[in-house]
C-alpha cells in the first residue's frame, strides 16, 4: 500500500469555511470597534475646538462661539464682531462619516463663551455612531468641559 500523505478535498473545504467564518467575524468587531473610537475622537475634537473657543474668546477680549449644525454633521467658530453679528474664523470642521451631530442644547445650537472664559451660552453637543453609541460633551455655565 501506498504511503499518502496530504489532505483530502474535504478537509481542505473544511478548513477554508471555518477561516472565512473567523475573518468574517473578526472584520464585524473590528468595524464596531473602528466606529467607536471615531466617536471617542470626534467627541474628544469638539472638546478641543471648544476649548480653543474659550482661549479666543480671553485672548481677543471677544466673544467667541462655536455653531453646530445638525443636518450636515459639521460646526463652525466664530467671532463676534462689534455690530453683534458674528464671522467665521476658521472653515468649517466636518466630523467622521460615520458620526453625526445629534443635537446641541445651547442657544441658537451654539456654544459662546465671553472675555473672561464664562460661558454665555451652554449646554450639551450629544454626538452618535451608525450603531447607536452616543457621547456627549457638556459645558457649563462657568465654561468647564466634559465628555461623557
Amino acid at each position: 500500500m501506498a504511503d499518502r500523505r496530504g489532505f483530502t478535498v474535504l478537509e481542505l473545504l473544511i478548513a477554508l469555511a471555518l477561516c472565512a467564518v473567523l475573518t468574517g467575524t473578526a472584520l464585524l468587531g473590528y468595524r464596531r470597534l473602528l466606529s467607536g473610537w471615531r466617536l471617542n475622537a470626534a467627541a474628544r475634537q469638539v472638546m478641543m475646538d471648544l476649548k480653543l473657543a474659550r482661549a479666543r474668546a480671553m485672548l481677543t477680549a471677544a466673544t467667541h462661539r462655536v455653531r453646530f449644525v445638525v443636518s450636515l454633521a459639521r460646526y463652525q467658530h466664530e467671532r463676534r464682531r462689534p455690530s453683534g453679528t458674528y464671522e467665521p474664523i476658521d472653515p468649517p470642521t466636518e466630523l467622521p462619516p460615520d458620526v453625526e451631530i445629534v443635537g446641541c442644547s445651547g442657544a441658537g445650537s451654539a456654544i459662546s463663551f465671553r472675555p473672561r472664559g464664562h460661558a454665555a451660552a451652554f449646554g450639551t453637543i450629544a454626538l452618535r455612531n451608525h450603531d447607536g453609541e452616543e457621547r456627549s460633551v457638556v459645558v457649563d455655565i462657568v465654561g468647564r468641559l466634559r465628555v461623557q
